[in-house]
Parts: C-alpha cells; sequence; structure tokens
C-alpha cells in the first residue's frame, strides 16, 4: 500500500484501521501497528491477524473440495460457540440500560428532592419574616399603648391639679365672701355706733372711708379670684377632654394591639403548621426516595446474581464448544483431504 508524505496512513488490519506514526526517511513504510497489539486468543498481531484472515479467506474462496458435513459441523460448532457471547452481549446491554435509566430516574428524583427542600427553607423564611413583622408590629403596638399611658397619667396629674386649683379657688372664694359679710357686719355696727355717737361721726367716717376702701379691695380680689377660678375650671374641662382623648388613643392602641397580637399569634400558628407540613412531605419523600433506593439495589443486586449465574453458564457452554471444537479439530485432522495453512493450524491448536 502506498502512501504520499502527507497523507494519513492506517493499519491495513481491515479489523483495526488504527493510524500509523508518519514515515521518516526513504525506507520501508510499516503497514501494520507496531505497538504490541494483539488479536484474539492467541494474541495474534495486526500482521498475523491479516493473514490470517487472507488465508482462511483462501480457503473458502479455493477450488479444492471440502467434506460438507466436517464443513457443516465446524460451521454448527462455531455457532454453538458464539450463541452464549451474543446472548451475554445482549444481556450486558440491557443491563447497562437498566442501569443507566435506574441512574437517571434516581438523579432525577435527588434533584426534584433537592428542590422541593429549597422551597421548604424558602417557605420557612417567608414564615420567619412574617413572625419577625408580626413582632415588630407587636413591639410597635406595646410602645405606642406606654406612651398613651403615660399620656393618661398625665392628664390625670394636670386634671388633678386643675381641680385643686379650683378647689382652692373655692375656698378663696368663700374666705373673701366671708369677710365681706363680715365688712358688712361692721358697717352696720358702724351705723349703730354712728346714730349712738354722733359726736364721733368724724372720727368713724374716716374708719367708713377706710373700710369702704378696703370693701372695695375685697370686691376687687373676689373678682380675680372668680376669673382665675373659671380659668382653673377651663383648664381643668381642657385636661379632661385631653384626658378622654388619651384614654381614646389607648383604646385604639389597645386594639390595636390585641390585632396585632391575633395576627402575630395566626401568622406563628400558619408559620408552625406550613413548617410541620411541609416537613412531613419532606420526610415522606424522603422515605419514599430511601424505599426507591433499596428497590433498585435490590433489583440490581438480583440482576447481577442472574448475570453471575448466565456467565457460569455461557463458560460451562463455552467450555463445552471449545472441547467441540477440537473434537472438530481432531476429525478434520484425521480427513486427508483437507490441507490447513500453518497460520490456521497453529490457532486451531
Amino acid at each position: 500500500m502506498t502512501e504520499d508524505a502527507g497523507q494519513i496512513r492506517v493499519c491495513e488490519y481491515r479489523r483495526c484501521g488504527a493510524p500509523l506514526p508518519p514515515a521518516v526517511g526513504r525506507g520501508s513504510r510499516a503497514r501494520f501497528c507496531q505497538d504490541g497489539k494483539t488479536w484474539g486468543r492467541r494474541n495474534l498481531s495486526c500482521r498475523d491477524a491479516e493473514a490470517v484472515l487472507a488465508d482462511a479467506e483462501s480457503l473458502r474462496e479455493s477450488d479444492t473440495e471440502l467434506d460438507d458435513t466436517a464443513v457443516t459441523a465446524l460451521a454448527g460448532q462455531v455457532d454453538r460457540v458464539l450463541e452464549p457471547a451474543r446472548g451475554l452481549v445482549e444481556t450486558l446491554t440491557t443491563l447497562r440500560h437498566q442501569l443507566e435509566a435506574t441512574t437517571a430516574a434516581a438523579l432525577g428524583e435527588r434533584d426534584a428532592a433537592l428542590a422541593e427542600a429549597d422551597e421548604h427553607r424558602r417557605q420557612r423564611g417567608l414564615a420567619e419574616a412574617d413572625a419577625a413583622r408580626a413582632r415588630e408590629i407587636a413591639d410597635e403596638a406595646a410602645e405606642a399603648a406606654g406612651i398613651a399611658e403615660k399620656e393618661k397619667a398625665a392628664a390625670i396629674r394636670e386634671r388633678d391639679a386643675e381641680r385643686a386649683a379650683r378647689r382652692a379657688a373655692a375656698q378663696e372664694q368663700q374666705r373673701a365672701e366671708g369677710r365681706l359679710a363680715a365688712v358688712r357686719d361692721e358697717l352696720a355696727r358702724v351705723g349703730e355706733r354712728a346714730e349712738a355717737a354722733a359726736a364721733l361721726a368724724g372720727e368713724r367716717a374716716a374708719v367708713v372711708a377706710t373700710l369702704t376702701a378696703e370693701l372695695a379691695a375685697v370686691r376687687a380680689a373676689l373678682d380675680e379670684e372668680r376669673g382665675r377660678g373659671l380659668a382653673a375650671v377651663a383648664r381643668a374641662e381642657a385636661a379632661e377632654a385631653r384626658a378622654d382623648s388619651a384614654t381614646g388613643r389607648l383604646d385604639e392602641a389597645r386594639e390595636g394591639l390585641a390585632k396585632a397580637t391575633a395576627a402575630h399569634e395566626g401568622a406563628l400558628e400558619r408559620a408552625r403548621a406550613d413548617t410541620e407540613r411541609l416537613r412531613a412531605a419532606f420526610d415522606q419523600r424522603l422515605a419514599e426516595l430511601q424505599a426507591a433506593h433499596e428497590q433498585t439495589v435490590r433489583s440490581m443486586h438480583e440482576t447481577t446474581t442472574g448475570l453471575g449465574a448466565e456467565l457460569r453458564a455461557c463458560t460451562a457452554r463455552a467450555d463445552a464448544a471449545e472441547r467441540a471444537a477440537t473434537r472438530v479439530i481432531d476429525v478434520l485432522r484425521d480427513i486427508p483431504e483437507i490441507t490447513l495453512p500453518d497460520d490456521v493450524a497453529a490457532m486451531l491448536k
């Protein structure tokens, strides 16, 4: 086989066809593999294997008449030897497909379980976030309730102060009215003394003027106290209104706190229920995957055991076929009309 310098050369053994290293120099070029590769049970090189195939073809194409009975028997023995090997190859191919399908299904179930676990973790994170928001709302409501309590206490203190101021004003008004009554009594007594003691009219007139001035001052003080009392009453009423408003805000805050607490408890219950449901689903899915894995392992073990039995049976059949082939070879050797090439004879030894 002639090859150009730039052309890729391959082994001329028809069942090999491996690329050969490029030729160096002008010497003869190798036509077969030189890397120690062997073929068949006789460990033939590529050159020897091609020679054997060529000899076998020459035997088939030869005009030499062979004994049909011997050739048919040899063909039957060869078929019986090859049949277990074909069955073993088909069984191993089926087992490989089953293992690939089982592995793909197991990997798919594992990926689905991992995705489901990720979804469970995401749902649990959302539930925890809802619970955290509910706790924040509850804390805000509690803080608002505390502020409302403080405002209510301040309003109550202010109302008490206004009531105390109003009581003080009322007491001061009573004292002023008492002093006014005393002044009136004194005026009455002065009038009587003026009528009784006309001689002392000049002095009493001065006393009356003084008492009149004191009476005017007392009346002015009384009016001022009345004004302060009215202002205190107005402030007390405003304080009561603020206290009522604070009480209303406190009630609203309490209602908001109760709603937030109820929402928080509901969110916690839903989160707990979702978590339990997801945990139960995950446990069930894990149990199903474990059961499927155990079933797959058992099936693989049974298949391997069956293949071992088949392999032993095939080995026994191959041994029987080899013994039969040996007998066929012995028969062929006894037939003088058949002349086998040396290479074929060496292979059949």
